[in-house]
């Protein structure tokens, strides 16, 4: 189909503005629309891990986002009584992922350097300011969007061969494509307010959970001299009146008061546990909060769409550049959903311990996140990934003996990383296919031989969100492999090219 655009993405939040950006790299025509010119500022994500960051290094932005972060310094358990239960330990250092495991970020921070990032893109046409009033799938492929500047009633038509909702959790997107939602039972309003603080504000040097059965609290140290207060509503509770200044000063008072910091903003949150059945309809897809919807507590929400964002993005690439299946967008579907759902099971599961301060339940839940924050992720469902070894689960990005981190050499590409021998084994016909079709071969080297060897493995092939596809220990199935996975993601690439 020709179209406006290749792919329209409605909503340029975290979500969105990482999906645009990893488009518009690739060269695709992007319409990027959102309806408000400038990141909003309300309280919202305050955590990302190395998996994100390997997103944000492979657009170029890391240098522009670290110094707006802060690495994870731990967190502190506390029961009724205000007696430590349980601690998690800080973060020191880079991980297997080569970033810190985890990190505090201030929401519109991550949103500016995004937003920042989209213009450099001139195959990306940035509609700030623009609501999209509607988006339809048409009868001959792709669909059309209705938009307008914000506040204008006269609307503009956009045709675009794919539509990506990243537009949150009421998607415009996702009713129109009448995608139903699973729900697990989760419909919990907190108060969330933010701070900027003194120096002379006594709080905590680490992130705090105050558990309480009847109003647990939560108390991030988020970045620079920004706090976060989380208070669960009371049943019954009026959530206008809630977020009143005076209401909110009396609810911080324990902690805080106003000669030691300024109110910056308070909002409602209900948090829910949601996971949409289908994650296209026709050529009208979803992403993020439209697809699932993550309580807090594991602090993934954030994370979990970034990860649908990668995941998406060098799919739509494949296909409209290389001439994929339209079928690589159902695996997006199988792979994520599945990925998604235990995230969800687990952080809904989280929320409970954290009203009942149970040691032993939370030695687990750390020991726990702690699995996760070294890269141990949970295994994609279904999708584009050969079974066995860790096909499926996320790589770990190892340096090379020139010191330079391997996401810097491979970029958003596939990669064959593979010792002396197997490459030298590779036949002509695999290596000229692969490299037509974009596969980066790699010499295992440094840290990245050390890698192999740990997985008893010759060769292993990484996806551009930086899964494993599969590990290899013989030149021919190296060949084999590289061949299928070449004739999947660029059928219409001829070996020579």
């Amino acid at each position: 189909m020709t179209g406006d655009y290749d792919v329209a993405v409605v909503g340029l939040g975290p979500v969105g503005g990482i999906l645009a950006n990893l488009l518009g790299m690739q060269g695709l025509r992007v319409g990027a629309f959102d309806r408000s010119p400038e990141a909003p500022q309300l309280p919202r994500g305050v955590g990302i891990d190395a998996e994100i960051m390997r997103v944000v290094q492979a657009l170029g932005l890391a240098a522009e986002l670290e110094p707006l972060l802060k690495v994870f310094r731990g967190a502190q358990y506390l029961d009724v009584d205000g007696q430590v239960v349980s601690t998690r330990p800080g973060i020191t250092g880079p991980g297997p992922q080569g970033w810190a495991a985890r990190y505090n970020v201030h929401q519109p921070d991550l949103e500016n350097v995004l937003r920042a990032g989209l213009t450099a893109h001139p195959s990306l046409d940035l509609r700030l300011g623009w609501d999209v009033g509607g988006v339809r799938n048409l009868s001959g492929g792709g669909a059309e969007l209705t938009a307008s500047v914000a506040g204008r009633r006269s609307a503009e038509v956009f045709t675009a061969r794919y539509v990506v909702g990243c537009d949150g959790a009421r998607s415009t997107v996702r009713k129109a494509a009448n995608l139903a939602l699973d729900d697990f039972g989760l419909e919990q309003p907190w108060i969330v307010a933010d701070f900027e603080v003194s120096g002379s504000a006594d709080l905590p040097g680490i992130n705090t959970h105050y558990a309480d059965p009847e109003q647990p609290v939560i108390y991030i140290h988020v970045v620079r001299n920004l706090r976060r207060f989380e208070f669960r509503a009371a049943p019954g509770e009026d959530l206008e009146k809630a977020v009143d200044p005076e209401a909110i000063w009396r609810r911080v008072s324990r902690w805080l008061s106003a000669d030691e910091a300024v109110l910056v903003r308070a909002a409602v949150y209900t948090h829910r546990a949601l996971v949409a059945r289908r994650w296209r309809e026709g050529a009208l897809i979803v992403a993020g909060d439209a697809a699932h919807q993550t309580p807090p507590f594991l602090g993934q929400g954030l994370c979990a769409g970034v990860r649908d964002a990668a995941s998406l993005a060098w799919r739509l690439g494949a296909i409209v550049h290389d001439g994929a299946p339209d079928t690589l967008v159902d695996s997006y579907q199988s792979e994520r959903n599945e990925h998604a759902r235990f995230i969800i099971a687990t952080a809904a599961s989280i929320g409970t311990v954290l009203t009942a301060p149970d040691k032993a339940k939370l030695n687990a839940l750390n020991a726990r996140i702690g699995r996760e924050g070294t890269g141990q992720s949970p295994r994609l469902g279904p999708g584009l990934w050969q079974h066995g070894g860790p096909g499926g689960t996320l790589a770990p990005q190892p340096r090379l003996a020139d010191g330079r981190l391997l996401d810097d050499v491979v970029g958003f590409a596939f990669a064959a990383v593979a010792t002396p021998r197997l490459l030298a084994g590779l036949g002509d016909p695999a290596r000229r296919r692969a490299e037509a079709a974009g596969v980066v071969l790699v010499e295992a080297t440094g840290e990245a031989a050390t890698w192999l060897s740990a997985l008893e493995a010759g060769a292993v092939v990484v996806r551009p969100d930086r899964y494993y596809y599969g590990t290899f220990t013989a030149s021919e199935d190296l060949g084999t492999a590289l061949i299928e996975l070449a004739d999947s993601v660029a059928p219409c690439v001829p070996a020579g090219a």
